[in-house]
């Protein structure tokens, strides 16, 4: 939960295409909420009740959670396309190390 509400936190980044964007909100809910859904159908399951729906939800629960970690995978990498000038320019580490 709070791996994807950091992953929220980045809803209003500014992103090199709107898909991109709406593709990183998408991945963002898809790894906070079926966390919450996960779980609360493995407490359904462990009252006893053994339905199939059950089991499909647990395996679409899992399935969309890995989609959207994969996806927020590759929209970081991606993201390092467009790099600010400044992530380019060379630090005077001297500068920051006290001397006499």
């Amino acid at each position: 939960m709070i791996f994807g509400g950091i992953h929220c936190l980045g809803w209003n980044y500014s992103f090199q295409a709107h898909k991109q964007q709406i593709l990183w909100r998408v991945a963002s809910v898809g790894i906070t909420c079926p966390l919450l859904l996960l779980h609360c159908i493995l407490l359904i399951m462990s009252t006893g009740s053994t339905s199939i729906l059950l089991y499909l939800g647990v395996c679409l629960c899992t399935c969309f959670y890995l989609f959207s970690r994969i996806t927020i995978f590759v929209l970081m990498f991606l993201s390092l396309r467009s790099l600010p000038p400044g992530a380019y320019d060379t630090v005077a580490r001297t500068k920051f190390i006290p001397h006499a």
